[in-house]
């Protein structure tokens, strides 16, 4: 009788759930959308409670025609997002998410009292806000005192749902890096930041190589999943890492691209050389890690444009809607959108500028332009910072990047796979499976439990590359000259981005902006 494992990816505004069973075939999947929360400009939060109500019912829906009592481990990838919560794992306020920007004076902060020289060196990591966790605690700590005294952890939400599921307060290697307060090299918290600060230790929950069973189910969590109690619970890891795995890039030399609320382009490194404009994090194996090309605007640039531009009367796209469906007059539009440009920086930007003040703008402009041309460069923005990103992981590498692998739910629409191979001029490998992130995490599990005897063996037996898309030559060349144009757009604006800026008052604080 087969026996099964099951991953979770708890996503920026929904929770995927896939049932791998020891063959390597996903024979459940489910889904659980929910808002991202804009309380005041500059802020983006979650209501942490949606993200184990997503699980659950994700879960559950993967479960309908899979016996629960014979999953034999659980593994669990996530965004990033940090929330506090109190000894029985209540958060006491809503998540701050990657997306948000309010803690950048708490950022300007950490760089003055530790130095960026000094974090960069430890965490191989820029200091940054909303994308790390170290200023956000410092924002809390200036700003809410009183969350950080009733607080028993602090989570990411990928460790929130573990401590849901088995009471334990952890979280997993790869996540720990992207707080500012794990050494990466030596992988322990590093108290001299802590001291530093005045952070408390006993705030930072116990960080695991992924791979580590880090509990096992409740009784209570079995009562609502429907899994039995005793299922092993693996520490998890970052929906990066995660990602990696399901897409079968495991080792040096390869790179891989995922198009979600946020795109990633990453590659696996097996030095310690951390170039700075990429984020880095621990991966399978001891001497390895992952660089991570990290762009803030695709996937939640095309979901502020459905909402914003929806005309009345409009129903609103469902999730697994293909994006030319959602927007039927993008593919009568020329590559280059006409002469129009969109710089997808809505919410600051990571890779490669790292400027929490960068906005979004379109260049170009005119009478004649419509919706159809405004859609389509907003999908033309993501590819060229995706390229953008690509060139920067090429350059570090010292070897160009082949048949990059792309996943995520822009992989699932063809008129942006046509736009991105287009505007990188070289091949594209889909997969069978796009969804990488939570089959990338139940593949975690299922080596973890040694339903698979090693990462390799469980990638050959899982992963399979349907299609490989090739570049037209015409497009291409039409796409450099507006790429040559996108990547002047930031250096000309960055002063202009700098003097819009919000500040951290709280008077800005206050403007509610909820969607």
């Amino acid at each position: 009788m087969p026996r099964y494992v099951a991953g979770l990816d708890i996503g920026g505004s929904r929770t995927k759930a896939v049932i791998l069973d020891d063959s390597g075939r996903i024979v459940g999947r489910g889904y659980h959308g929910y808002p991202m929360r804009h309380r005041a400009l500059g802020q983006a939060e979650h209501d942490a409670e949606t993200w184990w109500i997503a699980a659950v019912n994700a879960l559950r829906q993967a479960l309908i025609d899979v016996p629960a009592s014979e999953v034999d481990a659980i593994g669990v990838s996530c965004t990033n997002g940090l929330v506090a919560v109190d000894h029985h794992g209540t958060p006491l306020r809503p998540a701050i998410m990657l997306w948000d920007q309010r803690s950048r004076s708490a950022a300007h902060r950490v760089a003055r009292v530790i130095g960026t020289e000094a974090v960069s060196e430890v965490t191989g990591n820029p200091v940054a806000p909303g994308t790390y966790s170290l200023p956000i605690i410092v924002w809390l700590q200036e700003q809410e005192p009183q969350t950080l005294d009733a607080a028993h952890a602090f989570l990411v939400p990928g460790g929130f749902i573990v401590q849901r599921l088995t009471g334990e307060f952890t979280i997993d290697y790869s996540r720990a890096c992207t707080t500012l307060l794990f050494d990466i090299r030596a992988l322990r918290w590093h108290d001299p930041f802590l001291h530093a600060l005045a952070i408390p230790p006993r705030l930072l929950p116990r960080p695991l190589p992924s791979g580590t069973v880090a509990g096992t189910v409740t009784a209570d969590a079995a009562a609502i999943t429907g899994l039995r109690p005793g299922v092993p619970v693996i520490a998890g890891c970052m929906d990066t890492v995660a990602a990696a795995i399901g897409s079968g890039v495991v080792e040096p030399g390869h790179a891989f691209a995922i198009i979600g609320t946020a795109a990633r382009v990453a590659s696996v490194l097996d030095t310690a050389a951390f170039d700075l404009r990429f984020m880095h994090c621990t991966f399978l194996e001891p001497a390895r890690w992952l660089t991570i090309g990290a762009i803030n605007g695709a996937g939640a640039a095309v979901t502020w444009s459905r909402r914003v531009f929806a005309m009345r009367g409009e129903a609103a796209p469902s999730a697994g809607r293909a994006q030319e469906d959602s927007f039927p007059d993008v593919t009568a539009v020329p590559a280059g959108s006409r002469g129009l440009v969109f710089l997808p920086y809505l919410a600051g930007e990571r890779t490669p500028v790292w400027d929490a003040d960068a906005r979004g703008a379109w260049v170009g402009l005119t009478l004649s332009h419509d919706r159809g041309d405004l859609f389509r460069s907003i999908l033309e923005g993501a590819a060229y910072a995706i390229r953008q990103s690509v060139q920067l992981l090429e350059e570090t590498r010292g070897s160009s990047v082949s048949d990059l692998r792309v996943s995520g739910g822009g992989a699932r629409s063809p008129v942006w796979m046509r736009i991105l191979v287009d505007v990188l001029g070289m091949p594209l490998v889909t997969l069978a499976e796009p969804d990488t992130e939570p089959l990338g995490a139940a593949m975690l599990a299922a080596v973890s439990v040694r339903q698979f005897p090693s990462m390799e063996a469980a990638v050959a037996r899982v992963v399979t590359p349907v299609d490989r898309i090739v570049p037209d030559p015409v497009a291409h060349a039409s796409y450099n000259k507006m790429f040559t144009v996108y990547t002047e757009l930031y250096p000309t604006l960055k002063s202009l981005f700098l003097r819009m800026g919000m500040s951290d008052t709280p008077e800005t604080e206050g403007q509610a902006c909820d969607r």
